[in-house]
């Protein structure tokens, strides 16, 4: 499949379900990746751009079966790569502990929690922004507590960039404003009387 094949499979599944994904796929998926690996299967994605928005589609709806399946997969290309980000990044509001639970070497924090869709208004950010925080913000595991600190602070820093990009503005009226620095006043010591010079004569 040609990166931009890719390309238009990402903007058309964004972070909204798409009826591409079939009842019971995930557990075909599964069994294919049983019998045949899961490399032939990560292979046919890239191969069979039918199967690879099916995928996709199935991991961004967070159903626990499809993030086995995201799981057990290894993106080929660096188009699959930035697909599955965009999948992972869909079902995050869904099923956060499992979400949190994929990301690593293979999945990256700062590509699944960074709001990594290709096409967005301050709206469209902010709104996921918001539903993906309060979802990563429930994760109790303590195992995952550190990955879960550290996608708050990507979705953060994700938020700001991508609106300041779409509206410079943004940052301009939503940053904190500094206290006024104190200004020191210098104590300025009372000059010092001059006693003058003894002029009478002794004689």
């Amino acid at each position: 499949m040609t990166a931009a094949a890719w390309l238009s499979m990402i903007a058309a599944t964004g972070c909204r379900d798409s009826p591409w994904t079939p009842m019971g796929g995930a557990e075909v998926v599964l069994s294919e990746i049983k019998l045949g690996g899961a490399s032939d299967v990560s292979k046919r994605i890239d191969s069979d751009e039918n199967f690879g928005r099916t995928v996709m589609s199935g991991i961004a709806t967070g159903d626990s079966l499809w993030l086995q399946v995201a799981d057990k997969l290894t993106p080929t290309s660096a188009a699959a790569e930035a697909t599955m980000s965009i999948a992972l990044a869909s079902a995050l509001p869904h099923s956060p502990d499992k979400v949190l639970a994929l990301v690593g070497d293979k999945y990256p924090i700062e590509e699944v929690c960074g709001i990594p869709f290709l096409k967005g208004d301050s709206a469209l950010v902010i709104t996921y922004h918001d539903e993906a925080t309060a979802a990563v913000a429930r994760v109790r595991t303590v195992s995952l507590s550190p990955t879960r600190d550290a996608c708050r602070a990507a979705l953060d820093d994700a938020r700001d960039r991508r609106l300041e990009r779409i509206s410079p503005s943004y940052l301009v009226k939503n940053k904190p404003v500094a206290p006024p620095r104190r200004v020191r006043r210098k104590v300025v010591k009372p000059p010092q009387p001059v006693t003058p010079p003894d002029t009478s004569s002794s004689d």
